[in-house]
């Protein structure tokens, strides 16, 4: 019975572990006009130019999601920034919207490293096109494609 009951508690620990880091993006607004959920189509991709971190994740349904001008010398592991250390942008190429975070926006953006060499960035706060406000909470996991690994001609 103790060893079912342990058995039990390690799976649902084990069940956790998967489900929390799962990647998604969720998109809410208070305007009547209601917005498509974010349907993952594949994994976030992380990226280093010129110092500058980003990191991007693409829909099924037409959306791009990034988080860009983020400062590689602040790219830590358990690092809590502000909404003016970094941009947001959504991109909605159904509806040939963008919307961005900008002077109005509130936001942070959590930093974990997880085991070999990956990051966890999670980003709570909110985005505008031009007066519409869409609040945004994203979770996003990947390895940093740092300019090492890439070829010049």
């Amino acid at each position: 019975m103790a060893i079912r009951n342990l058995f039990l508690s390690c799976f649902i620990l084990f069940a956790n572990l998967l489900f929390a880091q799962k990647e998604q993006v969720t998109l809410k607004v208070r305007n009547v006009a209601s917005i498509r959920n974010f349907e993952i189509q594949q994994p976030s991709a992380f990226d280093v130019v010129n110092g500058k971190f980003s990191a991007a994740i693409a829909s099924a349904n037409g959306y791009v999601f990034e988080i860009n001008a983020l400062s590689v010398k602040a790219l830590k592991c358990k690092q809590k920034l502000n909404q003016n250390q970094f941009k947001i942008v959504l991109i909605d190429n159904q509806l040939n919207k963008t919307y961005q975070s900008d002077t109005r926006s509130k936001g942070t953006l959590q930093i974990n490293c997880l085991g070999a060499g990956a990051y966890e960035l999670i980003f709570v706060g909110d985005i505008y096109c031009e007066k519409q406000k869409v609040a945004v909470s994203a979770h996003l996991n990947g390895f940093v494609a740092h300019s090492k690994n890439l070829k010049t001609n």
